[in-house]
């Protein structure tokens, strides 16, 4: 969830308690008025005062006649609460009649048929026969009357008269029941505020406290990450299970933590590649160097001293030199490489017909160093890719030189087929010599390596062959890898794009 929809979540939430609150004080305010005006239990009616009665009390009163008459049919004298209502009724000075399909059930005492609906009558200056629910008063007189109707289907007529209200002013007519009514409702009132407000406080409290914790905990795994990555600690990872703004910052970082570490790690491994190149140019170099010192100490020392004897030494000192020529050469194109600042002119070529070119050129060099070149196509019509043709040609050359410096027998082999799969040409390279562990197959594309760790095999070259041939097939978008194990000879292949129908004939 996110630390949005998190904070308006709580608002909502404060919001919802809060107008909880005050419905719950509105209901009990409400509950209170209906308390006491409309009061149904009659064991809790009980007037205030001795002089006179409320009308919420006469209210209180009737409802009761009224629930009374519909639980006895219209009899209230079987009722169990008969003793309470007539006691109340009588010390209230009040008048009852109950009339259940027009014959009296219930008469108070001392009165005769239908001269307690004359006295309402009077009181109300109106036929009270005429109305199904009459509620009248003035300064002096009360007067409720209903139609209710029974379970049995038949109507009873309830007429409740009072002469002793006192005052038509309802909220004044019992000051003391008036009050009651105020302290009720303002301890009710001020209780639920008061366990409202606790409730309310509580619930904000874990609220927060639920949203901070999921925001402080996220940015605690950000700072101690921060911190490991400032004392120079990059191999860790931030795990972070929550959905929110600050998790796509953790995974940010996270990211941006993984990508230094990486860019760490290749930093480190070409600072090695660069020892190790420094180291196998200083031992490339000393070899041819020493040797040279050594023929040209022989010549001043006269050690050298036909004619024959000081060619032989000028002549091994000549090629020597021509090798150191060709190690600077060489070095100087891989670093150019390296730095991508070759040019190269790539145009489209039919891949089959320029490696059987090349297959020529090259079979007339390896003959000489007693290797048998073979040419296989295995593709049957016109496959076109984008090559530098000079280039290309000085892979090819560089694996054939490898082939020739490491062949094992005295008739070394190298095939080269060529197929099309899908979308790429795959030309692979397969010698019989020495080969190399299948663990370094990778390894015989970087600068300077040898099977020989000591580098004492006496097989000469600069060990840049290989990893400028690596550098040129990947400046053309291609792969070049080997395959190898030690006594089966080495299988070296090169994957190219084809150019698809409607591709341009070449690129610059």
């Amino acid at each position: 969830m996110t630390i949005k929809k998190k904070i308006l979540l709580s608002n909502i939430t404060m919001l919802l308690l809060l107008l909880t609150l005050v419905l719950v004080i509105t209901f009990y305010i409400i509950r209170v008025f209906i308390n006491d005006y409309d009061t149904y239990e009659i064991e809790s009616v009980n007037f205030r005062s001795e002089d006179s009665i409320s009308v919420y009390e006469l209210q209180s009163v009737f409802n009761n006649l009224m629930k009374m008459t519909k639980e006895t049919g219209g009899n209230i004298k079987k009722s169990k609460y008969f003793s309470v209502i007539s006691e109340l009724l009588d010390k209230s000075g009040t008048l009852v009649e109950i009339k259940v399909d027009q014959m009296t059930t219930y008469r108070t005492e001392g009165y005769e048929n239908d001269d307690i609906y004359r006295i309402a009558c009077n009181v109300t200056d109106a036929d009270v026969n005429n109305h199904t629910a009459v509620m009248y008063s003035d300064t002096s007189s009360f007067v409720y009357r209903t139609d209710l109707a029974l379970d049995d289907g038949k109507v009873a007529e309830i007429l409740l008269v009072n002469e002793k209200v006192g005052a038509r002013e309802l909220l004044k007519d019992n000051d003391k029941f008036q009050a009651d009514r105020i302290r009720r409702l303002k301890d009710s009132i001020l209780s639920i505020s008061f366990i409202g407000t606790i409730v309310i406080i509580i619930l904000n409290m874990v609220i927060v406290a639920m949203v901070s914790n999921s925001i402080t905990k996220s940015l605690y795994k950000l700072k101690e990450g921060a911190r490991m990555i400032a004392e120079g600690n990059l191999d860790f990872e931030i795990e972070d299970d929550t959905n929110d703004e600050v998790t796509e910052v953790i995974q940010t970082f996270d990211f941006m933590r993984s990508k230094l570490y990486e860019s760490t790690m290749n930093q480190r491994r070409q600072e090695e590649h660069k020892k190790e190149m420094i180291a196998g140019i200083s031992h490339d170099l000393r070899t041819p160097l020493t040797s040279i010192k050594g023929y040209v100490a022989g010549l001043i020392d006269g050690i050298a001293d036909s004619p024959e004897k000081q060619q032989q030494y000028l002549t091994t000192i000549y090629n020597t030199a021509e090798e150191m020529g060709n190690l600077v050469d060489e070095l100087f194109l891989f670093s150019k490489l390296d730095l991508d600042r070759v040019a190269f002119n790539f145009e489209k070529t039919d891949i089959v017909e320029y490696l059987s070119f090349c297959c020529d050129d090259l079979m007339f060099s390896l003959e000489k160093r007693n290797v048998v070149l073979t040419f296989t196509n295995l593709i049957k019509e016109k496959v076109y890719v984008n090559i530098d043709k000079n280039q290309f040609s000085r892979v090819l050359l560089n694996i054939a030189d490898n082939t020739a410096k490491y062949k094992v027998n005295e008739i070394g082999r190298l095939d080269i087929s060529v197929e099309k799969e899908e979308d790429i040409v795959r030309i692979e390279l397969k010698d019989d010599g020495v080969g190399v562990p299948a663990h370094a197959a990778e390894k015989i594309f970087d600068s300077f390596y040898r099977n020989d760790p000591a580098r004492t095999n006496p097989v000469s070259g600069s060990g840049l062959g290989l990893a400028i041939a690596r550098q040129i097939i990947e400046a053309h978008d291609g792969r070049i890898y080997a395959r190898s194990n030690v006594g089966e000879g080495l299988t070296i292949i090169i994957e190219m794009n084809i150019i698809k129908s409607g591709n341009k004939e070449g690129i610059e």
